[in-house]
């Protein structure tokens, strides 16, 4: 990758990735510190000291045993959250800190976010089994596991052991690795019995290990799929706990809403135009509680709605309950008004939503495909098609 494409990944992952657990910068304020000298912190009971000792980063709340008497033992009380930022400048050491502290604190991990220290094939073996062992056998619920430098050319296969941290996850994101294979193992909401948010990052998970999370997650409510170039090739989601599906700067040939009674959010953002006029399909099927979609690319998306295929150039769609999604209230389009193919289809995408109340609309320039323009409308009354013809000629 060119070191300007580096710098748009890591853009990407910061805005994308759960923050930090704890910050190493907080502004902390108290009252006047009385004249008598006494200590006043170390009598407060123990679950508030652990609450304080729960917000500092790993080092300082490791040594806060050297304060007095009254904190020794305390942090190892105290669910641990753990940044291996905090443990850098050097990212050898920062790898056995890693390891010294996953093994020395018994446990649970509240947060561990490890996404500083490379991995690769020379020290993979003697890394991740012991890491993994430790998260999975201290019930770690907020795991970010992220691989540097975001390399794709050769990412490294997690081994099929994270599964095993499933029993205790409630939030999993993972970035540049390629997903462990899930062939042959085994299956229902045991794997993954607390998991609410998922999120693949810039890596390769195939077809069938999505399917796969998706059937072992009976509460999964959020899948972020971001900066993924067709890994998975389609993304179909069948998940009756669903709520968001989100996939930021990635592509796919098919993102297929097959049953999702609960899916109240699809959000499609990718400003990657794709290779040789390439379709992606959007298809919706069972999503009753579908409430906010796009945005929808009148020049790449192919959207089918039950039986009907709606794409550039289909000017003739008869509304029926078959080809349309009453739910969405909130619609959001991508179109270039100079290109009449469009409009049409960006009619034909509007026939398809009549319970529109917000529509948004980033019109791309003809001219200049790289400069956009981001237009909201409030609309009132989007049953009267007239109404929309007009309010399309206006902008026009």
């Amino acid at each position: 990758m060119s070191t300007g494409d580096i710098a748009g990944l890591e853009h990407i992952m910061d805005c994308c990735l759960p923050a930090s657990p704890v910050s190493p910068a907080a502004l902390l304020s108290a009252a006047t510190s009385s004249s008598d000298g006494e200590d006043r912190i170390s009598a407060l009971p123990d679950t508030l000291l652990r609450n304080v000792v729960s917000r500092l980063p790993v080092k300082d709340a490791a040594r806060t045993g050297a304060l007095s008497r009254r904190w020794r033992g305390l942090w190892r009380a105290t669910p641990l959250a753990l940044d291996d930022a905090h443990l850098l400048p050097s990212p050898g050491p920062a790898a056995a800190l890693v390891s010294r502290v996953l093994a020395s604190h018994p446990g649970p991990f509240r947060a561990v976010r490890i996404a500083e220290i490379p991995i690769d094939e020379s020290n993979k073996e003697a890394l991740l089994p012991e890491w993994l062992r430790h998260l999975a056998d201290k019930g770690v619920e907020n795991l970010t596991l992220v691989n540097r430098p975001y390399s794709f050319d050769e990412p490294v296969q997690l081994p099929a052991t994270l599964l095993r941290c499933g029993a205790s996850l409630r939030r999993l994101y993972l970035g540049v690795w390629l997903f462990p294979f899930t062939t042959g193992l085994p299956r229902g909401p045991d794997v993954f019995p607390h998991l609410q948010e998922l999120g693949l990052c810039h890596g390769k998970t195939e077809e069938s290990d999505l399917d796969y999370v998706l059937a072992c997650s009976p509460k999964l409510e959020t899948l972020a799929l971001i900066s993924n170039y067709f890994y998975p090739d389609r993304v179909r989601i069948g998940s009756r706990s669903l709520r968001c599906l989100l996939l930021w700067h990635s592509l796919a040939d098919e993102v297929a809403v097959v049953a999702a009674p609960n899916l109240q959010r699809l959000i499609i953002y990718c400003t990657h135009p794709t290779e040789d006029d390439r379709v992606i399909k959007v298809k919706i099927g069972h999503a009753p509680k579908l409430a906010v979609l796009g945005y929808l690319d009148t020049a790449t998306h192919e959207l089918e709605i039950g039986n009907t295929i709606i794409k550039a150039g289909v000017t003739k769609v008869c509304p029926t309950p078959n080809t349309v999604v009453p739910s969405v209230k909130v619609l959001a389009l991508k179109v270039r008004f100079r290109v009449p193919k469009e409009i049409r289809t960006l009619l034909c995408f509007l026939r398809c939503f009549p319970g529109v109340e917000t529509l948004h609309i980033m019109a791309v320039s003809f001219t200049l495909c790289l400069s956009l323009s981001l237009c909201a409308f409030k609309i009132s009354n989007f049953y009267c098609l007239h109404s929309i013809v007009g309010l399309l000629n206006c902008v026009l």
